[in-house]
């Protein structure tokens, strides 16, 4: 007669089971993103996310994060990754329990700009902030004009309130951050017809304004001497010319 006998560690440990609220850059996680968990750098167990912002759940049949380890891997820590990056909230692994876990994973992709508001034209400096060693950027500055340079240069023609989104290509992933709003582009400086443009219309108007055609308005006062004159319609003219560099 045979005698099977094995040791304690053949029997395979029960999982740890997770669930909780998920997040990137503080909106839910859409529906279809991976988390993943790790211990010591090797997965131990993945979800997809059925519902934006949620994984698992607290009723009997939901599908919960199952997270498995061996006898070595209790109580090591799990860390989780949402969509490929890397998320705040760890937990040490133990074997059968049963955790709501809240997870929040930032994309890492930033930016700012030297100035966000200005007449026409505007001439902003983007610089890229990211984090998470991105290789590769793309640039949409909500006029119609794009960029795929890290830093770039972008002048602002029209007036308006624009946009801005860059969308970053890292070993994690892509990853969006668009900024509402951002840039705000006023007329520039002598467009007293409100086109969005400097031209022989402006000169016309302000002459209206000095022979009462059409009212004063004091925003023409270009040579700052207290009223709107011919040499208000004169100083726009020089501009146009390029006798003057600025009004």
């Amino acid at each position: 007669m045979l005698a099977l006998a094995g040791t304690a560690s053949a029997v395979p440990l029960l999982p740890a089971e997770f669930s909780g609220s998920v997040t990137i850059d503080g909106n839910p996680a859409p529906a279809g993103t991976v988390i993943t968990a790790r211990i010591d750098g090797l997965d131990c167990g993945s979800l997809a996310l059925a519902t934006a912002g949620v994984y698992g759940g607290d009723a009997t049949f939901d599908k919960r994060l199952l997270v498995c380890g061996g006898d070595n891997d209790t109580g090591k820590t799990i860390v989780f990754f949402v969509g490929g990056m890397k998320a705040a909230g760890t937990v040490n692994y133990e074997s059968g329990t049963s955790t709501r876990l809240d997870l929040a994973a930032t994309s890492g992709v930033d930016f700012s700009a030297n100035v966000t508001a200005g007449p026409a034209p505007l001439t902003v400096w983007f610089t890229d902030t990211s984090t998470g060693n991105p290789t590769a950027w793309s640039w949409d500055f909500g006029d119609g004009n794009t960029s795929t340079n890290q830093d770039p240069v972008h002048i602002y023609r029209t007036p308006g309130t624009y946009t801005v989104s860059l969308t970053i290509n890292t070993p994690a992933g892509p990853a969006t951050l668009s900024q509402t709003g951002y840039i705000t582009v006023t007329a520039p400086k002598g467009d007293v017809t409100g086109d969005g443009i400097i031209d022989i219309s402006d000169v016309s108007k302000v002459a209206y304004m000095v022979v009462g055609k059409v009212a004063a308005d004091p925003a023409a006062d270009f040579n700052e001497n207290g009223k709107v004159d011919i040499g208000d319609a004169a100083k726009i003219a020089y501009f146009l010319v390029g006798k003057i560099d600025a009004l």
